[in-house]
């Protein structure tokens, strides 16, 4: 699969919006260097919860695993913390991340 291949899947998965398992927790838009709109609703979180970011660090290079390589293996990396200050709605809200978190969309949260 190419970048363009999974460019084009990862835009339909984000246009589904947070309603999908797969995007539950995800950081959906960068607002700035220490703010984003995760996908964690007013059901799921309030404001002054407190968040840990991860991302998946994997190693080698994607595609299929062959017995006894470690191509494909990925590990759940801690990269800061941060505190919901708004509920948008149902589906949204806003994470202030701490100084030093570098998140992006796709950066995973859950909360603590």
């Amino acid at each position: 699969m190419n970048i363009r291949n999974l460019a084009l899947i990862l835009g339909a998965i984000a246009l589904t919006g947070c309603a999908h398992s797969v995007m539950r927790g995800s950081v959906a838009m960068k607002i700035n260097e220490t703010q984003g709109h995760v996908c964690l609703g007013n059901k799921d979180v309030k404001v002054g919860d407190h968040v840990i970011a991860y991302t998946n660090f994997c190693l080698g290079k994607g595609g299929a695993r062959t017995k006894g390589d470690s191509i494909g293996l990925c590990e759940k990396r801690n990269i800061g913390a941060g505190t919901i200050t708004q509920l948008l709605n149902e589906h949204y809200s806003v994470v202030t991340f701490d100084e030093g978190a570098k998140f992006d969309e796709g950066t995973f949260v859950e909360k603590q």
